[in-house]
């Protein structure tokens, strides 16, 4: 379900160069001879958050498929992952058979952020629902999505907000659930302009390109934003909101079900919604992920997206952005307050 009008998830777009996947062939000569040199496809994508060690970078899920059978790792683990950016650190592949094959060693990338993201992979999906049961969402219609992005892991905290902007909105700033921590909880009550200005904000902390043109601002300072004129230079490598399809094609992570969890019954399982949240906000990440590793796309709280609302057409699109001007800005997800209806993928 799409919502024509609190703050979460983080988009940003970065130099393609970052992004590839090379087939590589290198080796580490160790002077045994007669060995031969492994066919590895070194990972990419990877992440971590500024602080952590390359240790915090797991590597369990590369099995360098359809190469040389064996396993990644870094040559100093206990290495901090460095400053903000892309960090080039050394990995090692051991095959798992040494008597035929050389081990081999590259400097692999690492993107380093204020925040955990995760990388998104293009491509095409079916974006909207036929279902009478959600009727902003149709019609359905395809939707190519050309390159790749990274989208926040989590929605984005208290803590990390306030961080960036000297100031938490929340209306829940207190009182967290048993066991959870109260910085960890997500942002709400905040503007489709706090929002934009956060993430310029953080673009700016990183080094990075700001996306976003913010003039008119109403008030001149402090929050919350009430108005203002916003441009978008795509163009630009720094954080910025998702479009509505990027959102809905991270949420549905391959599925076609109005839930990523599947089924309705499933989803308490992902979401914190009316039925299970205790009447507030939760901390992120408490539920599990989907199947591209993103928390709490369903439930907590509502997202916002960088369209314009408007209604769809049937028509297949690529790369779509929204409509040039509209009324109200698109959030999607669902929150803690509403029922497993409103938290759909669409």
């Amino acid at each position: 379900m799409k919502k024509m009008n609190v703050f979460s998830v983080l988009t940003v777009c970065l130099p393609l160069a970052l992004l590839a996947v090379g087939l590589v062939l290198v080796s580490c000569d160790n002077g045994n001879g007669g060995k031969d040199d492994p066919t590895v496809t070194w990972p990419a994508g990877l992440t971590a958050v500024h602080g952590q060690t390359l240790s915090a970078v797991s590597l369990a899920s590369y099995t360098n498929g359809g190469g040389t059978a064996g396993a990644f790792s870094w040559v100093t683990p206990s290495d901090s992952v460095g400053n903000y950016g892309a960090q080039s650190h050394n990995m090692i592949f051991t095959p798992t058979d040494t008597s035929k094959y050389d081990t081999a060693k590259k400097g692999v990338d690492v993107l380093v952020s204020s925040v955990a993201i995760v990388r998104v992979a293009g491509g095409s999906f079916t974006m909207g629902s036929s279902d009478t049961e959600d009727n902003n969402a149709s019609p359905p219609h395809t939707v190519t999505l050309t390159q790749g992005f990274y989208m926040g892991k989590y929605e984005v905290t208290q803590a990390e907000y306030n961080a960036v902007t000297g100031n938490n909105p929340s209306s829940f700033s207190t009182g967290p659930a048993d066991g959870e921590n109260q910085d960890r909880r997500p942002v709400e009550q905040v503007s489709w302009y706090d929002a934009v200005e956060f993430c310029n904000k953080l673009s700016e902390k990183e080094g990075l390109q700001t996306v976003y043109t913010i003039s008119e601002r109403t008030p001149a300072t402090g929050y919350p934003i009430t108005s203002a004129t916003v441009t978008v230079d795509w163009s630009k490598n720094g954080y910025r909101l998702p479009t509505e399809a990027q959102w809905e094609y991270a949420c549905r992570a391959g599925t076609t079900t109005p839930w990523h969890s599947g089924t309705e019954a499933a989803l308490t399982n992902y979401a914190w919604i009316s039925t299970n949240s205790d009447s507030k906000t939760h901390e992120v990440g408490k539920k599990q992920p989907n199947a591209w590793g993103l928390y709490d796309m369903h439930g907590n709280v509502w997202e916002w997206c960088w369209d314009w609302y408007e209604d769809y057409a049937a028509d297949a699109k690529t790369d779509p952005v929204g409509a040039s001007s509209g009324s109200n800005r698109v959030e999607r997800g669902g929150s803690w307050s509403y029922s497993a209806q409103c938290a759909r993928s669409a």
